[in-house]
């Protein structure tokens, strides 16, 4: 049964000026050390960080919080599965609402190209 859907979509070029603008302050707000890791590896690294910044926020919107309940943008940090599958680590308060909404799986989604950064989530119960 899904318990919650969220879809979120960026414009890649405000997260590039965000990034001018305020460095290290809005990545480190944001984004996990790994995450800039990974972004940062590639040659547009704001498309990346576009996604993941979607996702985040189809999380949030899945979720049903929005900003409500003290979610922070670290306590969900996208990753990849060895085959290169995007997959959400979840934490803290994040982590306490899925458990408490009986989510047993994560299913995301992300894509962009050199616009739009698109991410999509859905909870699905055990």
């Amino acid at each position: 049964m899904i318990i919650g859907i969220g879809i979120d979509i960026v414009r890649t070029h405000r997260i590039k000026e965000a990034i001018e603008k305020w460095e290290g302050r809005f990545l480190d707000r944001i984004f996990t050390r790994g995450e800039q890791d990974y972004c940062n590896r590639h040659p547009n690294p704001h498309l990346f960080f576009g996604g993941r910044f979607a996702v985040k926020e189809a999380m949030f919107t899945a979720l049903g919080t929005g900003w409500r309940g003290g979610v922070q943008w670290k306590e969900a940090e996208v990753g990849h599965l060895p085959g290169g599958q995007p997959v959400v680590h979840v934490y803290g308060k994040i982590k306490e609402l899925l458990q408490e909404k009986n989510v047993g799986r994560i299913h995301v989604s992300l894509s962009h190209d050199a616009d739009y950064s698109l991410g999509q989530v859905i909870l699905e119960s055990r």
